[in-house]
């Protein structure tokens, strides 16, 4: 089944529950469905960028030609006085699965790491025709409307995530003839995300690795990144962030669905982390 509205064109199959989108950046902006807190998985192409957008509370400026990745339960903002043209192509893990793909795309724990720094790079003329031409293709396809459309759709995102996973780590200085470390840090990242809320312990995640826990710290710090420790309490925060933003639950409710059975422990860490706690930054968030 496939709908088509505009510049939005959607692919979903009633059976599956596969979807993929893609879309122009003011159909986005002004489609609540999108820009709410959702499922997909979601990248960006936007050209003559200005202003300011924000993925949950990280602020970044535009200025110039950018692609920009959003996972699962992250959301995003533009604001007011922001500008910008280009593509939004979204799916679910339905259409196509990072997890069970990565071995021909490589972007787990790369391009898409739920967290509120936003995975981003810049691109200049060539590489946004690319990216933008790619988009367009997807559009011709959905509205075409031809026999293994849904096969078509998945080759030509599957082109795109390459392309990006190659510039990603050609900006970030990570581009190695041997990717062991960058691997290494994608599988530590994935296990995070998948283990946060019931695993603390870095001895732990190390245990999982296969290697010491001071072997892990160092070989993180070979890419500047924080400690696992540090890794590990900012997941648990930016979860707890975007409970307090999109939910009504209680800070014990929170404190309970990320992991700890003591909320003022909890309290404790969430106001180490940020300097403000839990209770002060859901009435921060009501004000603006």
């Amino acid at each position: 089944m496939l709908w088509h509205k505009g510049m939005r064109n959607e692919f979903f199959n009633t059976k599956t529950k596969a979807f993929f989108s893609v879309q122009s950046i003011s159909e986005f902006r002004n489609n609540l469905k999108f820009a709410s807190p959702h499922k997909w998985y979601t990248i960006f192409a936007l050209a003559h960028a200005h202003g300011e957008i924000a993925v949950d509370d990280y602020k970044l400026n535009l200025n110039k030609p950018i692609a920009i990745f959003l996972t699962p339960g992250q959301h995003i903002r533009f604001s007011d006085n922001s500008t910008a043209e280009g593509y939004v192509v979204s799916f679910n893990q339905e259409f196509y699965c990072i997890e069970f793909h990565d071995a021909d795309v490589s972007c787990n724990g790369l391009l898409f790491v739920n967290n509120f720094d936003s995975v981003k790079f810049f691109l200049d003329d060539q590489q946004l025709s690319v990216f933008t031409n790619t988009m367009k293709e997807m559009i011709a396809e959905l509205e075409n409307q031809a026999t293994l459309q849904d096969e078509m759709l998945k080759n030509l995102l599957k082109n795109l995530l390459i392309r990006s996973n190659r510039l990603f780590r050609e900006q970030m200085s990570i581009g190695e003839p041997d990717d062991t470390n960058i691997d290494f840090v994608r599988k530590f990242s994935d296990l995070v995300e998948k283990h946060f809320k019931a695993i603390k312990q870095v001895e732990t995640y190390a245990e999982m690795m296969g290697i010491a826990p001071a072997s892990l710290t160092k070989r993180l710090q070979k890419y500047d990144i924080d400690s696992p420790s540090r890794i590990i309490k900012k997941r648990v925060v930016t979860e707890a962030k975007r409970l307090l933003m999109y939910t009504d639950k209680s800070v014990k409710e929170i404190s309970s669905i990320i992991g700890y059975d003591d909320q003022y422990y909890f309290s404790r860490l969430f106001t180490k982390e940020t300097g403000i706690s839990p209770s002060e930054y859901k009435k921060s968030l009501l004000k603006s």
